[in-house]
């Protein structure tokens, strides 16, 4: 019996190690989305600043093609006062070119605080660029890291199912059904040590005489309280 518990006891070892490795392997998706969202909120950010410079280059084109127009306009009419023949077609004419360069004024004044903007927003542009890039540099090293614990984690995976499936042909079939049993019933551990006198799977003292019997290793003993098969792991405090 001793030779089955000491199986039993590494399998249960493996069966908690797999049981972590589930764990992590399930949390690897939602570190994964989390890294993908991160990135995609960082690139939409920067995405969404360049849309607005653009605008705002788009909108200063604009007002300087206005403004070219209307300065086009003047010289036109410049052009055409040696056609005027009485005062009041003269006054006239410098009634429209004064209002063309009171417009034109306004619209150079619209033009600088755009450029203003422009070149804020081009500064603060890049800016985001640099922190967007560290960012996205920091979340493609930690998608590698994870990358690289799941590659790891798969290799430990395999082995130890492995090693599993050969302990688990060494051990007699009842037992394997009742620790089987047992870890189902009891979040995933059926055998459990003993220290101090008490079960390290419910923490309830062992009755003294018991608890010789559990040191011995020589029969399947089982907690009076949570049923969990005991096993002495030697080199401990017997009190």
């Amino acid at each position: 019996m001793r030779d089955q518990l000491e199986l039993l006891w590494e399998l249960q070892k493996i069966d908690l190690g797999l049981k972590s490795i589930k764990e992590e392997k399930d949390r690897y998706p939602r570190e994964m989305k989390r890294l993908d969202e991160k990135q995609r909120v960082e690139k939409e950010r920067i995405q969404k600043q360049k849309e607005k410079f653009e605008s705002l280059e788009k909108t200063r084109r604009q007002k300087e093609g206005e403004l070219s127009l209307e300065q086009e306009k003047i010289k036109k009419a410049e052009g055409r006062m040696s056609e005027v023949k009485t005062n009041k077609e003269y006054q006239a004419f410098l009634n429209e070119i004064d209002a063309i360069k009171e417009a034109n004024s306004r619209m150079e004044e619209e033009i600088l605080q755009v450029m203003d903007e422009v070149d804020n927003l081009k500064d603060e542009l890049s800016k985001r660029e640099r922190d967007v890039a560290a960012t996205l540099e920091k979340v493609e090293a930690e998608r590698k890291e994870l990358q690289g614990k799941m590659a790891h984690d798969e290799k430990v995976w395999s082995d130890q199912m492995e090693r599993r499936e050969v302990l688990s042909k060494k051990i007699e079939s009842k037992l394997v059904k009742l620790y089987d049993t047992l870890k189902e019933k009891r979040q995933g551990v059926g055998v459990v040590g003993v220290k101090h006198e008490t079960c390290q799977g419910c923490f309830v003292n062992v009755p003294p005489q018991l608890f010789i019997e559990v040191q011995k290793n020589n029969a399947l003993v089982r907690c009076p309280h949570c049923n969990r098969i005991l096993y002495w792991e030697g080199n401990q405090d017997t009190k």
